[in-house]
């Protein structure tokens, strides 16, 4: 049996529909994604939209070349709020819905009329490059799935514009259906692709979001939203080989808020996870994009500090410890005056290995709680053979 354009058309339209089904079964199964299901309806409109446009052009129906086109076009604006909504952007739903008003009331102007799909193909191409340029603004994310989403919907673009190239150079004739092996008909087997390439990398872009944030989440600290003690620890491993590298220096400090437990008892945990973030929020505004920060468990902090010496990292240090003070001298409208005492350490070529770096900074800080608290103390390096001492700190 010969494949002529209307048998494509029909398959097309039946593509389009399974494509927005799954869509729609994909959201269903994840409410928090929306923009599945604004892609699942605007490949159901698209189906619908292909049908119409068959029947009005097949029988000469006006109406329905017009609706068919008005559809067609809504798939292209519904696509473009999704992309928006997908990087969190606003994307008025009056906007996307302004697409197939346009190509309705567009239609039977005068010289729309011997070209009724001309103007459903221009805005769609409109509409699909916006998306375009929608999905590459949020590159910065780097997600895998976005890069074959993007080409998709460009080649998609580009087909429409051949379509109207098609249309106006005479190729589709007035109320006819054009030949399957027309330029116009490229269109047809292009959309084919075009619905179950994008559905499958839309859904492999939302999939991918989620695991990486589930991943983040799994690293960060969730009361204070710095570094947990694992990633933490990872990172500063990371930048201590890379100062070993480049035969730079390193520090370390440790932090312990002072009498944190009397913090909590005298005032209670909502107090006491206010000074936490409170002190977080000092420390980050002290230190660089490149330093490493992180909860090393309870009332516990470290920062290693890359390229830094042990008199730069001490006077940071102090900048951090007086911040901090004057910044919790009362918090919630209570008197708390909450401390910090610091141990720093560092290696001036970075041959320490992390963990003994740690335990300098551990012992120093000792010394900054036993010499009377809320002070910072530098660590006296012992020689490479010294064993290692159990600290047993004070609050």
């Amino acid at each position: 049996m010969a494949l002529d354009l209307p048998t494509l058309m029909v398959m097309q339209s039946f593509a389009l529909a399974c494509a927005g089904a799954l869509m729609l079964f994909a959201w269903l199964q994840n409410r928090t994604a929306p923009v599945l299901a604004l892609w699942g309806i605007a490949n159901g409109l698209a189906a619908a939209g292909f049908l119409s446009l068959m029947f009005g052009v097949a029988r000469h129906e006006m109406a329905c070349t017009v609706l068919g086109g008005a559809l067609l076009s809504c798939q292209a604006s519904l696509m473009w709020k999704a992309a928006r909504n997908l990087d969190g952007k606003s994307a008025p739903l009056a906007l996307a819905l302004l697409a197939p008003v346009i190509v309705g009331l567009g239609s039977g102007a005068p010289g729309m009329r011997d070209n009724p799909g001309a103007l459903a193909i221009a805005v769609g191409a409109i509409y699909s490059f916006a998306t375009v340029v929608t999905l590459w603004g949020g590159r910065t994310e780097k997600l895998i799935a976005r890069w074959p989403l993007i080409i998709f919907v460009a080649v998609h673009g580009t087909a429409l514009l051949i379509g109207i190239y098609s249309t106006f150079n005479g190729a589709t004739g007035r109320d006819t259906v054009p030949p399957l092996a027309s330029l116009f008909g490229f269109i047809y087997f292009e959309s084919i692709v075009y619905a179950f390439g994008t559905s499958v990398f839309i859904f492999a872009l939302i999939k991918e979001r989620s695991e990486a944030a589930s991943m983040k989440a799994a690293r960060i600290d969730p009361l204070t939203g710095i570094a947990n003690r694992a990633a933490f620890l990872d990172g500063a491993a990371r930048l201590l080989e890379r100062c070993r590298h480049d035969g730079a220096p390193i520090a370390v400090m440790m932090f312990d808020l002072d009498r944190f437990k009397y913090v909590n008892d005298r005032h209670g945990h909502a107090v006491g996870d206010a000074v936490l973030r409170q002190f977080c929020g000092s420390t980050a505004a002290a230190l660089r994009p490149g330093d490493m920060f992180g909860r090393i468990g309870g009332e516990e902090f470290a920062v290693v500090l890359a390229g830094s010496s042990i008199e730069a990292a001490a006077v940071r240090a102090d900048r951090i410890r007086v911040a901090f003070a004057e910044s919790c001298r009362k918090v919630s409208d209570r008197q708390v005056d909450a401390t910090v005492s610091v141990g720093v350490s560092a290696s001036v070529d970075a041959k320490e290995s992390l963990e003994a770096l740690l335990e300098y900074a551990d012992r120093a800080l000792y010394g900054a709680k036993t010499d009377g608290r809320n002070r910072v103390k530098r660590a006296d390096l012992p020689h490479s053979d010294a064993a290692p001492s159990n600290v047993f700190r004070v609050a």
